[in-house]
């Protein structure tokens, strides 16, 4: 493929010009033109792999990303159509000289149309789910979009059944295709019934809510595509010879394709973007706007006011259980591992926790696992309480040693378990068995002994709580 003046090239233009046509040969510029394009599909094409990598990302998910990737491969036959009916590149042997194969089914059915079928598709979908009041989804949401495919299919195989003059045929003297007016007239009448109907549809959701509202952007795409179909049918019926002429075919294919990737973009550019620069800023945006406009339910996101009373709720369960730990801590009798005593120490009946006084709700699937594993991790805590009280008692009961002879590791557990009966039971929680005061200081006499002296003074208690003093050698006690 070459885009030079070619000995070739130079006996089409000159055969042309016998046929009474002017031809502008092949050069350099149109293989800028096919550059240039081709690195924005380039760029389009990583896009799309980022979108569908990506396509779980609420934003994202609510422009139907599978739908844009379709749409983005169509535009690419598009422009392999455009290449060959344009007349940018030599025809001559190779697969393009084929103009109903690549002319009609590549550049027109799977190209032009199917990425108008697609974006009306979308439309119609918002349509079905805010007018209607239908799902997204099913028989009825496709049915559409598959009439419209039956009547483009009808239209390619009538095209591929009638003879080639009637439809579009190759010229081997000229080396392009060429395409009469009455098909011209039927394709492009066939484009603007679409593209109509896809104005339609978008004029209806005008007012539809905030979250899923495209009408600025549909708006814009729809005034693109219109001064496109308006330039191309100008075009196509006032100077049909325009592949002949170099400036022409550039403006139109490059205005085709301008067209379609900013009508691309401004369905998908923008969550896209957010997406990469500014993820968690735009889904926390994004998301704010689904609360206000009621469909927090469709994606699983939580309204404000239910936020704050789940982690309200969450606080005084967590707050409930840390009382509840503090009093089998302090006194094991209270649990036992088992169940919390109706009566406080005092007499008093106990008041009801935060969880037993509120009414149960409605759980979904997560909120039932959290109370699933809410329960195992109590049932898991009771037994490890009940595993301590009977090591302890067993530990104990196995000893001769003296009963009442504590362990200091154990003072404190004892010292914060044997509680007033009439006192509160969440009073240990401030005793100085958890904030150790410090030690009270010592009055001594001027006749006291100092008490770093070998022997002391002072009374004894023995075991049994009996008073003895021990014998006085040198200074006597003076209290």
């Amino acid at each position: 493929m070459s885009f030079s003046l070619t000995p070739e090239e130079e006996a089409r233009v000159r055969l042309a010009k016998l046929l009474g046509y002017t031809l502008d040969p092949i050069s350099k510029k149109d293989m800028a033109m096919v550059i240039v394009i081709s690195v924005v599909y380039g760029i389009d094409l990583l896009a799309v792999i980022y979108m569908l990598w990506n396509r779980h990302y609420p934003p994202l998910k609510s422009k139907s990303p599978l739908l844009m990737a379709f749409a983005y491969m169509s535009c690419v036959c598009w422009f392999i159509g455009d290449l060959q009916i344009n007349g940018h590149v030599h025809l001559a042997g190779t697969a393009l000289t084929n103009c109903k194969g690549v002319g009609v089914w590549v550049r027109v059915l799977l190209g032009v149309c199917t990425v108008s079928s697609l974006i009306a598709l979308r439309s119609y979908g918002l349509f079905r789910v805010f007018r209607q009041n239908l799902p997204y989804n099913g028989f009825g949401f496709y049915l559409p979009f598959l009439a419209y495919c039956g009547c483009t299919l009808v239209y390619g195989i009538v095209a591929q059944v009638l003879s080639p003059k009637i439809t579009v045929e190759y010229m081997p003297l000229l080396d392009i295709c060429y395409c009469p007016k009455p098909f011209r007239a039927a394709l492009y009448g066939y484009i603007w019934a679409t593209w109509l109907l896809v104005a339609l549809i978008n004029w209806k959701i005008r007012n539809i809510k905030s979250s899923f509202n495209e009408s600025c952007e549909m708006t814009v795409s729809c005034v693109f595509v219109f001064i496109a179909l308006t330039f191309n049918t100008v075009l196509q019926f006032k100077s049909p010879q325009y592949p002949f002429h170099q400036v022409q075919r550039i403006v139109t294919t490059s205005l085709d394709h301008l067209v379609t990737n900013l009508v691309w973009w401004t369905i998908i550019g923008g969550p896209l973007l957010n997406c990469l620069f500014r993820r968690q800023k735009h889904l926390g945006y994004w998301k704010a706007k689904l609360r206000k406009d009621g469909l927090q339910n469709e994606y699983d996101i939580e309204s404000e006011e239910t936020a704050f009373s789940s982690s309200h709720a969450q606080f005084r369960d967590s707050m409930d259980d840390f009382f509840l730990y503090a009093d089998a801590t302090a006194n094991p009798s209270i649990m036992g591992g088992r169940k919390v005593p109706e009566l406080l120490p005092n007499g008093e009946p106990r008041p009801k926790s935060a969880r037993s006084a509120r009414q149960p709700k409605k759980q979904n699937r997560n909120s039932k696992q959290t109370g699933l594993a809410y329960k195992r991790q109590s049932a898991q805590s009771a037994r490890t309480l009940a595993q301590i009280k009977q090591t302890s008692h067993h530990s104990r009961a196995g000893s001769n040693a003296d009963p009442f002879d504590i362990r200091p590791s154990l003072s404190r557990t004892t010292t914060s378990a044997s509680t007033p009966p009439n006192s509160d039971p969440f009073n240990h929680r401030f005793s100085s068995n958890f904030y150790p005061l410090p030690p009270a200081p010592v009055v001594r006499s001027p006749a006291a002994p100092h008490p770093n002296e070998s022997q002391s003074v002072l009374p004894r208690v023995d075991s049994v709580g009996s008073a003895t003093t021990p014998p006085i050698s040198g200074r006597v006690y003076t209290p």
